[in-house]
């Protein structure tokens, strides 16, 4: 078993990392038998066609696969445990429920891009989510190196609010055919931001990858601007994300919701267990 460090509680110092950088990356948080559990229950998600499995462009790749804490008992079990639920509220500042839970994939050689973008931009014009009280926690199921594709921050940059956007119109190329809803999820970024505003942050804060062996859990605030590159390696790399949003700050959207697998309804706060 993994022996957790000083970083397994929501102690004031990462609190305070978190609201400072935009993210904090834990080590030894989780349990090996844990780790163990989710790494068997991915391929048979990934298995599983329907609406909730989304495809690279080349519509044979799986991409993402979202809502498993609804369909997966062993994901479900995971998304109420202590470590992370208790570290959720704390950054949030009050008790949480699961906004939306995904399997990330970046297949060897063929994982694609994500590019660059806030994740609240989405929440906010898509579901009607009034502020950006929301946490993504994300664990690595592989080894996450500078190779595979990994997570790119502009540390910091979550402080500016929600960034200039422009919406692309159209469905992206290979997706034609798709709901309007799957223009959220594809490597082409639905909400496009200015490559001169880019680069302007990126000036200014710098840039950094988080990297980290499997087991590794990522905490990283709905503002932060990131990508994350096309996998060039022969090493796959898949990461389960559960995204925590604050009790009284629901979506609003009921006019046109997205699907209950991408925008959770019930917003009754997670009971803790496992």
């Amino acid at each position: 078993m993994v022996t957790p460090t000083a970083a397994s509680g929501p102690e004031t110092e990462v609190v305070n990392a978190y609201q400072r950088d935009g993210f904090y990356l834990a080590h030894g948080l989780l349990p090996e038998s844990v780790l163990q559990e989710l790494t068997e229950a991915v391929p048979r998600l990934l298995a599983q066609e329907g609406p909730r499995r989304i495809l690279e462009r080349d519509g044979v790749t799986v991409r993402s696969v979202y809502g498993p804490h609804q369909t997966n008992e062993t994901i479900a079990r995971f998304c109420h445990r202590s470590e992370l639920v208790e570290r959720a509220a704390a950054l949030v500042g009050e008790r949480v429920y699961i906004h939306q839970s995904k399997v990330n994939v970046k297949a060897a050689f063929v994982g694609d891009q994500w590019q660059w973008h806030q994740d609240y931009i989405y929440w906010l014009q898509d579901d009607g989510i009034r502020r950006p009280d929301l946490v993504n926690v994300a664990v690595f199921l592989d080894e996450v190196t500078e190779f595979n594709g990994p997570l790119t921050f502009v540390p910091g940059s979550h402080r500016a609010g929600v960034l200039a956007a422009t919406p692309t119109a159209g469905m992206p190329i290979g997706y034609e055919d798709a709901p309007n809803w799957v223009s959220t999820l594809t490597a082409e970024e639905k909400y496009q931001i200015e490559p001169s505003l880019i680069a302007d942050l990126v000036q200014s804060n710098g840039l950094v990858s988080p990297k980290g062996p499997a087991g590794s859990v990522l905490f990283f605030h709905p503002n932060i601007l990131h990508s994350s590159a096309q996998n060039i390696s022969p090493f796959g790399r898949s990461t389960l994300i559960v995204v925590y949003n604050a009790t009284s700050n629901p979506a609003t959207n009921t006019t046109n919701p997205r699907p209950e697998f991408l925008a959770a309804r019930d917003a009754n706060p997670v009971p803790i267990g496992g």
